[in-house]
């Protein structure tokens, strides 16, 4: 990198920042760059502004790009939905237009693949989109940076105005949808009205404003909007439908059935999930196949439809074991005490709330840690084993308050220590406030503000 600056910083230089701002730098150049950028530049910033704008204030300039209140972005999802639904009704013309061909980069990109690819931006964006995905599970902040390169790439296009105008959409909703799972919802909405504005000057595909609306509904169901989310994804199942794509009208049930899981309407997620694992193709995508298992599974649970889940957790192992992660293994592990719980075999609820309880906190995850251990309180207090639950219950609230965790969950652990020390715990107290954690946990930031 340059010298440059009073303060004789290193910048990079333009021609570094035009690679990094083109997606074409491997992984370990790109390193430097992105810890220089990130301490904020103004010299880098007036070299690459609308990078810099993304990378120094995350989600400032998504949200900057909509003006206008929550009455522009109603219209903006009117527009797009009604183009969405003239389309639906109508055959599209069926073409194969490459989406979705390339794959993920690799940890570390071969230089000669990166020079292969420098005379085709388009196929960089595409390549950056599936990488986004791909950092789904495992790396947020880097699905956001991959999705903000995409954004880049695709408003630099020149090219077929319709199609330019979709790919724009799709990088649009991509950023919106990382912005989601990092948690800034703020940025994710403002992000998706503008993918919804983009897609005005495009071709009106269906499948990619069923796209939208699916990522729009995921928004709306993390912001408690659940019935605003049905609908759309009511309208997501019917576009797919139209278009013949059973697996994604399948991910749209399987959506519906998640979210009124997360709206506590178990008998109605159990429906929406049962079908929709019926609709979508397993080897596709196993990943979506064991989610859609586990949400039944507990759903079912919850619904006291005990023996049914003992069933299929039986017959769902081999999935759990192929594609499952560590996490998913004590997900399916908590399951089965809850099933062993449910059927009156404390001793088997007890040995599994146990392992379950110990590998989140070597995961370092104390709210779950805490949920799983009201489960083990609910199998003690049947014992009659209440000098256990207050010492559990006291170390929570320990826990709790290390971790800075948010006031409403600490209050209902309060009220819990409370009747604890008063011999006043019931089966039922424990399960409220089991419920009231999982909500909090669901659809809240679990620390205060300036916590640690």
């Amino acid at each position: 990198m340059a010298r440059g600056g009073d303060r004789g910083e290193r910048h990079p230089s333009a021609a570094e920042l035009e690679v990094f701002l083109l997606g074409e730098m491997p992984p370990n150049q790109a390193a430097p760059v992105i810890a220089h950028l990130v301490r904020g530049c103004d010299h880098c910033r007036q070299q690459m502004a609308p990078l810099a704008s993304m990378l120094f204030t995350a989600g400032r300039s998504a949200q900057e790009t909509v003006e206008g209140d929550g009455a522009e972005y109603d219209f903006i999802l009117f527009k797009a939905f009604s183009t969405a639904r003239r389309f639906a009704t109508h055959a599209r013309e069926q073409g194969d237009t490459g989406r979705g061909k390339s794959k993920p980069f690799p940890k570390e990109v071969p230089a000669a693949q990166m020079a292969s690819s420098r005379s085709h931006p388009r196929q960089r964006c595409e390549s950056l989109l599936d990488l986004c995905r791909a950092l789904r599970a495992s790396d947020p902040e880097g699905m956001v940076l991959a999705a903000s390169l995409a954004v880049q790439l695709a408003e630099r296009l020149d090219g077929p105005e319709l199609e330019t105008a979709d790919l724009k959409t799709r990088a649009w909703a991509e950023l919106g949808n990382a912005y989601r799972v990092s948690d800034n919802l703020p940025a994710a909405e403002a992000a998706l009205a503008h993918a919804l504005r983009c897609s005005g000057d495009g071709t009106g595909e269906p499948q990619l404003l069923a796209r939208l609306m699916d990522l729009t509904a995921s928004l709306y169901i993390d912001q408690r909007r659940f019935e605003e989310a049905r609908c759309l994804l009511e309208w997501v199942y019917a576009i797919y439908q139209h278009e013949a794509d059973l697996h994604a009208a399948g991910r749209a049930l399987i959506s519906q059935g998640i979210s009124a899981g997360y709206a506590f309407e178990s008998e109605r997620a159990v429906q929406y999930l049962s079908e929709g694992i019926r609709q979508i193709d397993p080897v596709r995508d196993p990943r979506l196949a064991m989610a859609a298992v586990h949400n039944l599974l507990w759903c079912l649970v919850d619904c006291g439809r005990i023996v049914e889940a003992r069933t299929l957790l039986g017959h769902s192992r081999k999935l759990f074991t192929a594609y499952g992660e560590r996490l998913d293994e004590l997900k399916a592990r908590w399951l089965e005490g809850r099933i062993a719980a449910g059927l009156g075999d404390h001793e088997g609820a007890e040995r599994a709330f146990r392992r379950v309880r110990e590998g989140l906190q070597d995961a370092e995850m104390p709210y779950d840690v805490a949920i799983v251990s009201l489960d083990l309180a609910a199998i003690w207090l049947c014992q009659g084993r209440t000098a256990e639950i207050k010492r559990l219950i006291n170390e929570l609230v320990a826990v709790f308050h290390t971790h800075g965790i948010r006031r409403e969950a600490l209050g209902a652990l309060l009220m819990l220590k409370e009747a604890v020390q008063k011999d006043r715990a019931t089966a039922t107290l424990l399960r409220t406030v089991t419920t009231e954690l999982w909500r909090l946990e669901r659809f809240s930031s679990l620390k205060e503000p300036g916590g640690l």
